[in-house]
């Protein structure tokens, strides 16, 4: 069983100017037992769906914008016997639409950081539940990025996330609604460490 972590794009332009964050936040919370996860950020490459074989589990975190071309990407791995797994802002606010649309075995809503290794335990029984609620973790339990995986020269630059959730309530962000209302903020010593 592979793991496959896929930011999907209708366009891949070779380079990126921010590397997505989730993606290498996810290939950390991906058991060693599992090896190391296949990145595909298809802002870079477009993911080469005879990579995917039966068993493997393919984890497609989908924002609006992308969300149409994550639902073909979803339909395409499960047909190719895959364990499909939707999370992300979009399937956080809007989870049936991944089963509707996207195929999915499951979906993940809210942070997916600890909720993340419970769904591969559950693919490698064969029972991936259809919903797992991520919720809200606490600021210690964010887990910092495995940026040993992103490829060089690819990204004009990466990011280090300081806190989650925002106190305001403005109606064009989906912040307040996915990370709440209350901010989550690391402590200085976790995101020295991983600006190191």
């Amino acid at each position: 069983m592979r793991v496959f972590l896929v930011n999907p794009s209708d366009l891949a332009f070779k380079t990126g100017l921010l590397a997505p964050r989730w993606l290498y936040v996810l290939a950390a919370a991906t058991p060693r037992s599992f090896g190391d996860p296949i990145v595909i950020d298809e802002t870079l490459d477009h993911l080469d769906s005879s990579q995917i074989q039966p068993g493997d589990v393919v984890g497609i975190g989908i924002h609006t914008s992308n969300a149409l071309r994550g639902y073909k990407l979803g339909k395409m791995a499960r047909q190719r016997g895959a364990y499909v797994i939707f999370g992300g802002i979009h399937a956080s606010l809007y989870p049936d639409e991944a089963y509707v649309h996207g195929s999915a075995h499951a979906v993940v809503k809210g942070d997916g950081d600890v909720a993340w290794g419970r769904v591969l335990a559950d693919c490698t029984n064969g029972d991936p539940k259809p919903l797992y609620e991520g919720g809200q973790i606490e600021a210690d339990q964010f887990i910092p990025a495995r940026w040993d995986l992103m490829p060089a020269d690819r990204y004009s630059w990466a990011s280090v996330q300081t806190v989650r959730g925002c106190p305001k309530h403005c109606s064009f962000c989906s912040v307040w609604r996915t990370d709440g209302q209350r901010p989550r903020e690391r402590t200085a010593d976790p995101v020295i460490k991983e600006l190191v």
